[in-house]
């Protein structure tokens, strides 16, 4: 079964969310934070159009798969930087890397 699908992606947007939380104390932190935010959103959009041209049965899925793929593995490096809430191990937006976002 193919990681990527619509109930992975779920899941993945939701643990996003709770890991990103509200926006940090400085204005650094809230920019910060903001762009994440931007980058996941867009991600996020990226990858929902895949999977409905994968769902609508698209002749476009072959050649829209390895940019998926790379916003997939783009909100996984996301997610495991971000530190877990209420894990004591939380580390300000300025301490976490966000990756680059994927041209097309």
């Amino acid at each position: 079964m193919d990681p990527m699908n619509r109930q992975a992606l779920e899941r993945l947007t939701s643990l996003l969310a709770e890991r990103i939380g509200a926006s940090g104390e400085s204005a650094e932190d809230r920019s910060r934070i903001e762009l994440l935010r931007r980058q996941v959103s867009h991600a996020v959009t990226g990858m929902d159009a895949y999977l409905s041209a994968v769902e609508a049965g698209s002749s476009t899925v072959v050649g829209l798969r390895e940019q998926a793929l790379d916003l997939w593995q783009g909100l996984e490096r996301i997610a495991s930087a971000w530190p877990e809430p209420g894990t004591g191990a939380a580390a300000s937006a300025a301490e976490v890397r966000v990756p680059a976002q994927a041209g097309p």
